[in-house]
């Protein structure tokens, strides 16, 4: 069935994915050592509800022509920003993943309904949500620079641009290219998916960048007050 759909992302592609994401998930989970408390827990859930407020309520209310959207697409970087900010405070292997779920989740209540759950939250967790707390991971809890005694700003920027980066591709392979085709029901097409990564991957690598910094610098002042 897939395969006679122009456009959609193939199956096997999709799959592999989500299994190798579910697999590294799991293992980043298990080993990291810094695990999460009642607080981080409380701060994970309340920003991922202010993410997805700031992305389909203030965002969705920013309304833009084309070509103007999606170059600038004030959903997406209002959730950005925040969804950073979020995990530059906690700083946790896990921040990542719940924050996206109950960003999902709110979501859904506020604007989306619940059609086509279980796939947007596993997506959300498994790729916007997995990809911070793989950055927590590698870093060691110092995503951000937040916690590097030198070149915090450099540091900032450059994870907050890959960041950007990888997110760019989620919605034209994933949103658009498999699960939206399926829950609402229609063809996508591969001239959409190829103008929406290109016209995404500029503007979430720029505001990655910059949200990383403001991220670093709200982490920090919110930490050394605790």
């Amino acid at each position: 069935m897939f395969s006679l759909e122009p456009g959609i992302t193939p199956l096997p592609v999709i799959v592999g994915y989500f299994v190798a994401a579910a697999i590294v998930a799991f293992f980043i989970l298990k080993k990291s050592k810094n695990r999460m408390k009642l607080m981080d827990y409380v701060i994970a859930a309340i920003g991922g509800a202010i993410t997805s407020f700031a992305d389909h309520v203030v965002g969705d209310a920013i309304i833009l022509p084309y070509p103007i959207y999606p170059f600038i697409n004030p959903p997406v970087w209002f959730r950005i920003l925040v969804f950073f900010i979020v995990v530059g405070v906690i700083r946790k292997v896990g921040a990542g993943m719940l924050s996206m779920g109950v960003f999902d989740i709110v979501g859904d209540l506020l604007h989306f309904g619940f059609a086509g759950e279980p796939l947007w939250l596993i997506e959300d967790l498994l790729t916007y949500g997995l990809m911070a707390d793989i950055s927590i991971y590698l870093t060691r809890g110092r995503i951000f620079g937040i916690g590097e005694k030198i070149m915090q700003p450099l540091f900032a920027f450059f994870e907050g641009g890959v960041l950007g980066f990888v997110f760019s591709f989620v919605h034209p392979f994933f949103t658009y290219g498999f699960i939206a085709p399926i829950v609402v029901g229609f063809v996508p097409s591969q001239a959409r998916i190829e103008f929406l990564l290109i016209s995404y991957i500029p503007g979430d690598v720029v505001i990655g960048a910059i949200s990383a910094l403001v991220a670093n610098r709200i982490a920090r002042v919110v930490r050394s007050g605790i």
